[in-house]
């Protein structure tokens, strides 16, 4: 049963930024979104504990709300966990799914917000993310270590892993079109953000309604990826360490180490002694760039047209007026429901 929060007559509900990972979630957590003036922003561990804290069969919309707190409907909440773990695909969508209808029972009238990247930046930088948080497997070996496995090796279930389907945005992006209004649901390309940080904020504010200065704003990029030399040594340093990603070697757990490799990673990169960071072209080699691009081209025209809609129905003009839960039609319409996005049909 969905539960609704007094004020029908607000233009807008809560902001929930769902991710994806790698998209610029962590410079909006820690910087764009704690200096909006007009919304509450809710921490990431709050936002966690609220919608991802609870099992499947125990989450209960009422306490969710009593734990993002009074006047929810003028909050932002940011996680990126919500569209799924980046390493296990969002437990093969379960998890990614089950969390989308949480939202919708908890915050029925929320304006959700989906960035997405190229599928083939997204996996390369999923990998560096990998090896920066312990991992010592190789990109293919990562990509495709559960291929080595039989079919019914115990493995396959514990611990999950890398899934490519976590990349296929257009099934999410049409599963919350599905749950909210589509024109409650938000999608951006993280390289729009990448290549004008403020010009794309600065509209991305207008959209939602955000008050915020970004004079005041910092605007250095942050996580930044690895030279080939530090790959290669953080590979290596992460054979002394058992966290934090499940699937792993190690030889030896010495304790303590992994937060200081961390901290002696951070400072080689930042010295700019070690080569400069590797992009996604230098990190995956032409066959397996052919492999991704494939898989993907399906995904990426269907999420092409939802962009296009989305595009031309912020572009409404005169005569045009909100309905219902923010669906648009001309006056002297009949009730016929708004065009459907391409990629949902």
């Amino acid at each position: 049963m969905a539960v609704r929060r007094a004020g029908a007559g607000r233009l807008m509900g809560a902001i929930v930024h769902i991710g994806y990972h790698k998209t610029g979630t962590t410079w909006f957590q820690e910087h764009f979104y704690p200096a909006v003036r007009n919304r509450r922003y809710v921490p990431r561990a709050t936002a966690h504990a609220a919608f991802l804290r609870p099992g499947a069969l125990h989450f209960d919309p009422i306490e969710a709300l009593h734990i993002i707190g009074t006047a929810a409907d003028e909050t932002i909440l940011c996680e990126e966990n919500l569209s799924g773990g980046l390493h296990n695909g969002g437990l093969a969508g379960a998890l990614s799914k089950d969390v989308a209808s949480r939202i919708a029972r908890t915050l029925p009238d929320a304006q959700i917000v989906i960035f997405v990247r190229d599928p083939l930046s997204a996996i390369a930088s999923a990998w560096v993310q990998y090896v920066k948080g312990g991992g010592t497997f190789g990109l293919r070996r990562y990509l495709f270590g559960r291929d080595r496995l039989s079919p019914v090796a115990p493995e396959r279930d514990e611990p999950p892993g890398f899934c490519f389907e976590h990349f296929d945005y257009a099934r999410l992006i049409a599963h919350y079109d599905a749950l909210f209004d589509p024109e409650q649901v938000h999608v951006f390309r993280y390289e729009h953000f990448r290549a004008d940080p403020r010009g794309f904020a600065a509209r991305y504010a207008a959209r939602l309604g955000l008050a915020v200065d970004l004079d005041q704003i910092d605007w250095r990029a942050r996580n930044p990826s690895l030279s080939r030399p530090l790959l290669w040594m953080a590979r290596a340093m992460n054979l002394f360490t058992r966290r934090a990603v499940a699937d792993k070697s190690w030889i030896v757990h010495i304790p303590g180490w992994y937060k200081l490799s961390r901290r002696l990673l951070r400072r080689a990169s930042a010295s700019g002694r070690f080569g400069r960071p590797l992009r996604a072209q230098a990190l995956i080699d032409p066959a397996l760039r052919h492999h991704i691009r494939t898989r993907y081209a399906q995904s990426e025209a269907l999420l092409a047209a939802r962009l296009r809609w989305q595009d031309e129905a912020s572009q409404g003009s005169d005569g045009w007026a909100k309905t219902g839960r923010g669906r648009r039609r001309r006056h002297g319409d009949d009730d016929r429901p708004s065009q459907t996005p391409a990629h949902c049909r």
